[in-house]
């Protein structure tokens, strides 16, 4: 018996226990109920139309900044003009030069071919005199015949 009665005693402090949590819960479903929750979205409009005004400055500073640069690379050159000028000079000077020895080579052909003309003509009025070939005797037993030119 003693242990029921323990075992009651216990029950009945758990069942307090369980009807103060109950009258609790009531207050606060209470205190839920009377509150008032405002169903206003004034500050998210707010922030959102701050957040898009931003977005949009952004935006717009992005295009002019692809603008700026678009308009630069539009007037970009690949080679620098004086690059293009030195390169030209180059050329010229190289044309001159080619043409200036062609020129040369042409003239000393000219002289090349006058000059062999004129040795053509001294060579036709040449006449060729023939050699006087005299034939020493061998001192040495040989049978080869020794010639001097005169």
């Amino acid at each position: 018996m003693k242990k029921m009665d323990e075992i009651m005693e216990l029950m009945a402090d758990e069942m307090q226990d369980f009807q103060k949590g109950l009258v609790q819960m009531k207050k606060m479903t209470e205190e839920l109920n009377t509150r008032s929750i405002p169903l206003s979205t004034e500050v998210l409009e707010k922030r959102l139309n701050f957040f898009l005004q931003k977005q949009q400055e952004r935006e717009s500073l992005a295009l002019e900044n692809l603008r700026s640069i678009d308009q630069k690379l539009k007037n970009t050159t690949i080679v620098p003009r004086n690059i293009i000028a030195l390169f030209g000079s180059i050329l010229l000077v190289l044309v001159l030069i080619i043409g200036y020895l062609s020129f040369e080579l042409m003239q000393s052909k000219d002289v090349k071919i006058e000059m062999l003309q004129e040795e053509s003509t001294a060579l036709k009025d040449f006449k060729p005199q023939r050699q006087k070939i005299k034939r020493l005797p061998d001192k040495n037993s040989h049978n080869a015949p020794n010639a001097v030119f005169i």
